[in-house]
């Protein structure tokens, strides 16, 4: 592990404590669901198993978090999927995931005018008349987490953009989005787990000052 992803780990350790400290009512949106407990921290060759079962390496600070703070649970919104295991919020293609990622900015797939063939995604479609849905799987992605709603975070595995986070929200007709810090550059997981969190802690330190 690099001294900064060591760094980074080191202090969302740290800021998970407080915030659990700070909420023990669940306040937080979506931490009733994970109470704040993370799963099994993966060993190495557990976590080879599962980039083997995938088919692809994933970014260097993932594999750092699984292995050194749990494999799912606590985290942004409802939680971290957990990774090797199945959950039916989480629509990770194993074909799809090979493909590289081809986006570096904002897209809405339901503006595409070219096929999906054509642009490495995957669609698919689910439910009858007014309940039909229809959204694309885009290549080289590990979806993440559950924000609700049928709107959920990938993280890019393949390709260019590997170890950036987006948030897929076609279920609002909006597309999928990067992921930004308050300077406009993408965020990688790291960055977008500690932002979720400081922006917790932010929040239940004013509601304690009142």
């Amino acid at each position: 592990m690099d001294i900064e992803n060591a760094a980074s780990i080191e202090r969302i350790k740290a800021k998970l404590a407080e915030l659990q400290e700070l909420d023990p009512a669940y306040k937080v949106f979506g931490s009733s669901s994970h109470r704040y407990r993370p799963g099994p921290a993966l060993t190495a060759s557990e976590l080879a198993e599962c980039e083997s079962n995938l088919g692809v390496q994933l970014p260097a600070e993932y594999r750092d978090f699984v292995m050194q703070v749990g494999n799912g649970g606590v985290g942004p919104f409802y939680g971290l999927f957990q990774l090797g295991s199945f959950d039916m919020e989480n629509p990770t293609d194993l074909d799809q995931i090979k493909k590289p990622f081809r986006w570096i900015d904002a897209t809405n797939p339901a503006q595409w005018q070219s096929s999906g063939p054509e642009d490495g995604a995957l669609v698919m479609s689910e439910g009858e008349g007014e309940s039909y849905l229809e959204w694309w799987i885009v290549p080289g992605v590990l979806y993440i987490c559950n924000y609700g709603c049928a709107i959920r975070f990938f993280m890019v595995v393949n390709g260019a953009q590997a170890g950036e986070v987006w948030i897929d929200r076609q279920a609002e007709d909006k597309g999928i989005i990067p992921e930004r810090g308050e300077d406009g550059s993408t965020l990688h997981f790291l960055q977008w787990y500690e932002k979720w969190l400081d922006e917790g802690i932010s929040k239940l330190r004013k509601e304690k000052a009142q």
